[in-house]
């Protein structure tokens, strides 16, 4: 894991097309800007694991069905 410290207006560069600016910090929360090629997914964690979760009750789902 990289650890990094940054300021808002500062950015970092994921290969050559992921950019991540730290737009805003308020206390514990911090806001950031990522800027991707349109073929990339962006997801929060939360979200990435719903999608894995719903995948398995589908594929359940679908083998009880059978």
């Amino acid at each position: 894991m990289l650890i990094l410290t940054r300021s808002p207006g500062q950015t970092l560069t994921i290969g050559d097309d992921i950019v991540i600016e730290v737009l805003a910090v308020h206390g514990r929360q911090v806001r950031l800007g990522i800027t991707a090629p349109e073929g990339i997914t962006i997801l929060r964690q939360e979200l990435t694991e719903r999608r894995a979760r719903a995948e398995v009750s589908t594929e359940q789902s679908r083998k009880h069905a059978s």
